[in-house]
């Protein structure tokens, strides 16, 4: 028995999207459903990165820092030091542990999309503003300038004195500040998805500073220091004769 001929339409019916290739026959109009129905698909799966958001990530206060980042790997370290001293017989003592500040690393890959909530509200500003979006996911432009909002703003905090949270579900990291960052983009992960580690460090300023008394004082006040060479005195009248008390012990 022969295999069934499956006929195929003269003209394809494709979308104008990013990702499918020019054929004859593409549709714009199925191209603008396409990506507004694949817009709102990310806008449901944002959603639930959105949530993410709020437990995971650099927070100033109760907004995060870098919308655009997905944490994909939070790490933390803590030190305590404990100062010794030689004691007699060969024995030590141990005294005063401090713990020192805490480092932690926060890994992030920007994928050229905001958050679940951004996203939304454009659509919640208008027709306008998620038409843009679409055309933005058309023509590639929004990913492009939500990665250079990213790297702008990483640079930003980079070189700033604010204290931030490192927020994970189970617990939060306080007074931390960024120190440094380093980021990798590699044919294998995705050129267009760069990996950025932003390491932070615990920031203490618990300490006070306090002086003792600065009041000026009068010259005359400070203690007479006596140095130098002392010149030879002639005894005074009535003195006893030194010398003729030492000449009777010794004779």
């Amino acid at each position: 028995m022969a295999f069934p001929t499956v006929p195929l339409p003269d003209v394809w019916d494709l979308p104008v999207v990013s990702g499918v290739p020019a054929v004859l026959g593409q549709s714009v109009g199925n191209a603008v459903s396409a990506a507004a129905s694949d817009l709102l698909g990310q806008a449901v799966a944002n959603i639930q990165i959105s949530a993410a958001f709020k437990h995971w990530g650099i927070f100033d206060g109760a907004d995060p820092v870098l919308t655009a980042g997905r944490v994909v790997e939070l790490g933390h370290g803590a030190q305590y030091q404990v100062p010794t001293g030689p004691a007699e017989k060969g024995n030590f003592v141990s005294y005063n542990k401090v713990k020192a500040p805490g480092l932690t690393t926060v890994v992030m890959i920007c994928d050229g999309s905001e958050s679940g909530l951004a996203l939304l509200e454009g659509f919640s500003g208008g027709i306008t503003s998620g038409f843009q979006k679409v055309l933005g996911s058309i023509t590639g432009a929004g990913p492009l300038q939500v990665r250079k909002s990213f790297f702008t703003t990483l640079e930003q905090v980079a070189g700033d004195t604010k204290l931030y949270d490192v927020h994970m579900p189970e617990y939060t990291y306080t007074n931390v500040n960024i120190v440094g960052y380093q980021f990798r983009r590699s044919e294998v992960d995705g050129l267009t998805m760069p990996v950025v580690e932003v390491q932070l460090q615990e920031i203490r300023n618990s300490a006070t500073l306090s002086y003792r008394d600065t009041a000026s004082k009068s010259p005359g006040a400070s203690p007479v220091v006596e140095s130098g060479q002392v010149q030879i005195q002639q005894l005074p009248n009535g003195a006893p004769d030194l010398a003729g008390i030492m000449d009777g012990i010794t004779g």
